[in-house]
């Protein structure tokens, strides 16, 4: 089986060079494809000159990290698709070749990273305590919005991403509801830049309209508890 490694950008020129020429040293690796969201600073650029598969994201909205991901797991050959974010400052093969591992093995259709650095504010305040009330057979999961994940290509193919922040917890839950095999693996410590501040409130709802919102379409809450439970966790964060 063939992997290819997906790399939703936006302005990290300083980056590409390193997190290509690494990816293409994991095993089984036969592409790596970079999906820019509208960069300004030569990420385009840089992404061509180290032969990386480049395209502008479908749809230029910010945040949207989770066009991103949907384009480049359609654009994907690959029979196995890994993403990771670019700005990993110690990004190894290690962590492509443990993401893949599961799903290569069949163990599972759906791999989460989780890796050794103290959890965001947003995990801890707002994902984690929604997924152990209406989710809570996913609580066990350390890292529930870890950017570092695998699949099966064609496993992507049958969810919808969200837009923006709130892809990574809903394709979790999405691809449990399909009662698809997933897991969570460590990839060991990861040395990566935390958000601003100033996105923490639009990441926090973002995160916990995902959740609720299935939540709502599976019967575990009414609309309205949904909607002022959403209120009160984005005045907290």
């Amino acid at each position: 089986m063939s992997i290819s490694v997906v790399f939703p950008v936006k302005n990290r020129a300083s980056y590409v060079k390193k997190a290509v020429s690494t990816a293409y040293k994991a095993k089984g690796v036969g592409e790596v494809i970079i999906v820019d969201g509208g960069s300004t600073d030569g990420t385009v650029r840089e992404a061509q000159k180290v032969k990386a598969k480049t395209i502008i994201q479908s749809k230029l909205v910010y945040p949207g990290k989770g066009v991103a991901m949907r384009d480049g797991a359609y654009y994907a050959s690959g029979d196995v698709v890994v993403f990771l974010d670019i700005d990993i400052r110690n990004i190894q093969p290690s962590f492509i070749e443990k993401l893949a591992e599961p799903v290569l093995s069949g163990e599972a259709e759906f791999v989460k990273g989780c890796f050794e650095r103290k959890a965001g504010r947003v995990t801890e305040l707002v994902a984690k305590p929604l997924l152990k009330i209406f989710y809570p057979e996913l609580a066990r999961f350390k890292q529930p919005l870890s950017g570092e994940i695998a699949g099966l290509r064609k496993t992507f193919y049958d969810v919808e991403f969200e837009e923006g922040w709130g892809v990574d917890v809903g394709l979790l839950i999405d691809i449990y509801r399909l009662g698809r095999p997933i897991t969570e693996i460590d990839i060991g410590f990861k040395d990566h830049e935390m958000k601003p501040l100033p996105h923490l409130t639009d990441m926090a709802h973002q995160v916990a309209d995902a959740i609720l919102r299935r939540a709502v379409e599976d019967g575990r809450i009414d609309r309205q508890t949904a909607e002022a439970r959403l209120r009160a966790i984005v005045e907290r964060v």
